[in-house]
């Protein structure tokens, strides 16, 4: 019986993948994650189905794909990726062998990545680039254009589309820088604490700083999370933004100890403009 109900349980998760791969038929291209899909929605439009490779809720540094996708993948025209979050360096190059037709785009091209001083000579160290080039307008300008790019590539029949597409989410993106940098120019603190340092283009871009409580991908030492207080204090900080998908106990600490205010962020949210205005809203709440 038990022998029975295992091969019904393997018919139904296969007939669950063919049903995936029977909807593969349709021009299919990839993004790694939710951010990366709003971009590549506003400038394909109907032309293309976006799927994304990281679900909401899950980590892009350690995130494994699901049959269904791999079925998908291996139909689809093309994969957008930021080029240095973990799951990519693990699973790309599968991706490729696996569907040898498949082209695959960096979204980071010609963006002045931030890196560590993890470098060897002119080797770079991937662990050494911040990866979270979505977080600010001018990197998300050149992802667009990135974007565009390969579009035309794969699909220079529509180029007209896409080109009416790009223009527009530049406007769009426009809009947004230009509401952020005024809700950031009342801002006297020029420092933030975050617990996952995902807002160093962000920063950059608006001369601000972030403290980060995790260190190097770790849960922090004792030491850090004293140096990260004292930075606190010294800069009258008094916003510690959090990521919902990571344990609030280290950020509490941090919290109680300078009498700061927690407050949630998702810069993995498909909302790219509204994360981005609801940061700034959030950063310009610290007091004068």
């Amino acid at each position: 019986m038990r022998r029975i109900l295992v091969y019904i349980i393997i018919g139904i998760v296969l007939s669950g993948c063919f049903s995936g791969a029977s909807k593969s038929k349709d021009k299919v291209i990839f993004v790694s994650i939710l951010p990366l899909k709003y971009f590549a929605d506003k400038i394909v439009g109907d032309n293309y189905r976006v799927e994304v490779t990281v679900p909401p809720g899950a980590g892009p540094e350690t995130y494994a794909p699901t049959p269904r996708q791999m079925i998908l993948l291996n139909n689809a025209q093309a994969y957008f990726s930021i080029g240095y979050l973990g799951f990519e360096q693990a699973w790309l190059e599968n991706f490729k062998s696996d569907n040898p037709d498949l082209q695959v785009f960096a979204t980071s091209k010609r963006i002045d990545l931030i890196k560590s001083e993890n470098q060897d000579g002119d080797q770079e160290h991937l662990q050494g680039v911040d990866p979270h080039i979505w977080s600010s307008p001018a990197t998300a300008r050149l992802i667009a254009e990135n974007i565009y790019n390969g579009m035309m590539q794969i699909d220079p029949g529509n180029g007209d589309t896409y080109r009416k597409n790009l223009e527009a989410l530049m406007i769009e993106i426009g809009r947004v820088d230009s509401t952020v940098t005024k809700l950031l120019s009342g801002t006297s603190s020029k420092k933030f604490i975050i617990f996952h340092p995902a807002l160093g283009y962000f920063a950059r871009e608006y001369g601000l700083e972030q403290l980060a409580i995790e260190f190097e991908g770790k849960v922090p030492s004792p030491r850090h999370l004293q140096e990260v207080i004292d930075a606190a204090k010294s800069g009258n900080v008094k916003i510690v933004l959090i990521q919902k998908e990571f344990d609030k106990r280290n950020a509490e600490i941090i919290t109680r100890e300078t009498g700061s205010r927690m407050l949630q962020i998702d810069p993995l949210d498909y909302n790219w403009p509204g994360q981005m205005i609801d940061i700034a809203r959030k950063l310009s709440e610290q007091p004068h």
